[in-house]
C-alpha cells in the first residue's frame, strides 16, 4: 500500500491538495473505492505577501500530519490491528451519513432519524465513538424504556415503538464496526428491547362500510386508503410507487407491483386486483409517483377528521388498512402462509397478530360439535335461547 501527498492545479490558480493512493483504498462514506482522497486544503501557487506564504506553511503542516495519519490507519489495517483514531470519529456525522445513504436508495428512514434524536436527548449533541460500549447501551435502553414521547412529555414512549429505535440504533452501530469505525460489535451482547402484544383497533366489517358510505374529503388521502386497504401496502411504500413499478403478467394474467420493499428493505412482488388498478385511474409516466404529494402529516390529520365524522377517532391509523387487508384475506379462509407472503414478512409468526378468529367463525365452529346422547330420565329440553 503507497500513498503520496499530491496538489493539483485550479482554474482560481490555486493548488488543491490531495493524497493519492496505489491502490485504491476504500472509503467507507462513499461506500466505493478510491484513488484520490481531497483534503480541502489549498495552496497559493505563487506566494507574495508574508501572509500568503504562512497560510502555506500552516496548509501543508496541516495536509502532512493528515497523510501521515492516512498511512498509519492503512498500515495498520493491513496488519490486522485495530486504527484507534477511529474512535475520535463523530457518531453523528456517521450515522448522518448512513441515513443519507439509505434515502438515495429510496428507503423510509423516519425511524432511523428518529432513533437519532433521541440518542442526543439522551447524551445531547456530541457523541464519539470511544463513547460507545456494552455499559452505554444497557443505558440506553433502559433509558428508550422510561423516557417520554418526542411529541409530547406527558406520553410515555411505548415500549414497541423503543424497541424500533434501539434496533435502528443498533443497526448503525453493527454497520459502524463493520466499517472498522469500532474495534468490537458490542450489540451481541446487549439484549434488544421485546416487543409486546398490544391491542389491536382493528376495522369490523360493519365499520369499514361505515366509512366507505361516508368518504373522506381529501381524494388523494381517501384514493390511497382505499388502495392500502385492497393492497395491504404500508404508507411507507405507497410513497415511492412509481407508475413504472407496475406490471402485467400475461402467464398469470394479473397485475403486479415490483419494488424495494422500504421497511424490511428487500424486493417484493406483490400481486394486486383488478379493482385496485382501476382505483388509480390513468396510468401516469414511467417515473412518475402513483400517489404524488402523499405525506405523513396531511394523511394522519385527514384521517382524523374522516374517522372522527363517524364516532371512530380510536382507530384513525393509516396501518389499520393494513390490518383489514390481513384479516379479511385470512377469515375468508386463505392461508396464513399465503397472506405472510402478501405481506411481505419475513417469518410467518409476524403474520399470526392478524390471525384472530373472528366471533362469527368460532360460532360455526362450535355449532359442528353435536354429539348423539341418550337423555337421562327427568332432562329438561334444553336451556334454550336467551330471553
Amino acid at each position: 500500500m503507497r500513498g503520496k501527498l499530491r496538489s493539483t492545479e485550479l482554474k482560481s490558480g490555486r493548488l488543491s491538495l490531495y493524497i493519492d493512493y496505489f491502490p485504491a483504498v476504500w472509503n467507507p462514506q462513499k461506500k466505493a473505492y478510491t484513488r484520490r482522497e481531497k483534503l480541502g486544503l489549498y495552496l497559493y501557487k505563487n506566494p507574495v505577501t508574508s501572509l500568503q506564504k504562512k497560510e502555506n506553511s500552516l496548509c501543508m503542516e496541516i495536509a502532512e500530519k493528515i497523510y501521515l495519519k492516512r498511512m498509519n490507519a492503512l498500515m495498520l489495517e493491513a496488519n490486522g490491528l485495530f486504527n484507534q483514531d477511529a474512535l475520535e470519529a463523530d457518531f453523528y456525522t456517521y450515522a448522518l451519513n448512513f441515513i443519507r445513504a439509505k434515502q438515495r436508495e429510496k428507503v423510509d428512514t423516519m425511524h432511523y432519524e428518529t432513533a437519532i434524536k433521541y440518542l442526543k436527548k439522551f447524551v445531547g449533541d456530541h457523541f464519539r465513538f470511544r463513547h460507545l460500549d456494552e455499559e452505554f447501551l444497557k443505558k440506553f435502553k433502559a433509558f428508550l424504556l422510561s423516557t417520554t414521547s418526542l411529541k409530547s412529555e406527558k406520553v410515555k414512549l411505548n415500549q414497541n415503538s423503543a424497541a424500533s429505535y434501539y434496533d435502528k440504533f443498533a443497526l448503525i452501530v453493527q454497520t459502524a464496526f463493520r466499517d472498522k469505525y469500532l474495534q468490537e460489535d458490542c450489540t451481541l451482547r446487549v439484549p434488544r428491547i421485546s416487543n409486546v402484544d398490544s391491542p389491536r383497533e382493528i376495522i369490523d366489517d360493519e365499520e369499514l362500510q361505515l366509512l366507505l358510505d361516508n368518504p373522506c374529503e381529501d381524494e388523494l388521502v381517501y384514493r390511497s386508503s382505499l388502495f392500502a386497504l385492497m393492497t395491504g401496502f404500508r404508507f411507507s411504500a405507497l410513497r415511492i410507487l412509481k407508475w413504472g413499478d407496475l406490471h402485467y403478467s400475461n402467464g398469470q394474467e394479473a397485475w403486479y407491483f415490483h419494488i424495494i420493499d422500504p421497511k424490511p428493505e428487500r424486493s417484493f412482488k406483490h400481486y394486486v386486483s383488478q379493482q385496485a388498478v382501476d382505483l388509480l385511474g390513468p396510468r401516469g409516466e414511467k417515473d412518475a409517483l402513483v400517489f404524488p404529494d402523499l405525506n405523513y402529516s396531511r394523511t394522519r390529520t385527514k384521517l382524523k377528521e374522516w374517522f372522527s365524522s363517524v364516532g371512530m377517532k380510536d382507530k384513525a391509523k393509516f396501518h389499520n388498512w393494513r390490518h383489514k387487508y390481513a384479516t379479511s384475506l385470512i377469515e375468508k379462509g386463505e392461508d396464513i402462509y399465503v397472506v405472510s407472503k402478501m405481506l411481505n414478512h419475513k417469518h410467518v409468526k409476524t403474520t399470526q397478530i392478524y390471525a384472530q378468529v373472528p366471533d362469527s367463525n368460532r360460532v360455526k365452529a362450535a355449532m359442528k360439535l353435536n354429539y348423539n346422547l341418550k337423555p337421562k330420565p327427568n332432562d329438561d329440553a334444553g336451556i334454550g335461547t336467551a330471553d
